[in-house]
C-alpha cells in the first residue's frame, strides 16, 4: 500500500468516526462551512454526496450506488471529503458545546 493509499484509507476512516458523535459532526461541519475554508464551496456542491458517504454502512457499496458511478470511486470520493483547519476547529468548540448537564437553561 502506498503512502497516499494510506492517507486516503485514514482520512475516511477517521472522519466517519468522528462524523457518529454529534457533538464532533457539529465541528466538521462548523469548519468545512466556514466562509474561509478552501474548499467551502466544493463541499456544498457535493454535500449530500459526501455527508451519504460519511454515514453509510457499506462505503464501497455507495460509490458503486452513487448516480454518475463513473465519476467516482472509493478514493476520488473519499478526497471530496474537506481537510480540517484547525484554527476553524478551535472556533468551532464555541458554537458546538450545548447547554452544560446539570445547568437550567432560562
Amino acid at each position: 500500500m502506498t503512502d497516499q493509499e494510506l492517507e486516503d484509507e485514514a482520512r475516511l476512516e477517521y472522519s466517519r468516526l468522528l462524523w457518529k458523535n454529534p457533538r464532533t459532526r457539529r465541528r466538521l461541519l462548523y469548519v468545512w462551512e466556514h466562509p474561509d475554508h478552501p474548499h467551502r464551496e466544493r463541499f456544498e456542491e457535493n454535500r449530500d454526496l459526501v455527508v451519504g458517504f460519511l454515514e453509510c454502512e457499506n462505503p464501497r457499496a455507495y460509490v458503486d450506488a452513487v448516480e454518475g458511478g463513473a465519476k467516482w470511486s472509493l478514493r476520488t470520493l473519499t478526497r471530496e471529503i474537506p481537510c480540517v483547519i484547525w484554527e476553524f476547529w478551535d472556533e468551532s468548540k464555541e458554537t458546538a458545546a450545548g447547554p452544560k448537564e446539570g445547568v437550567r437553561q432560562r
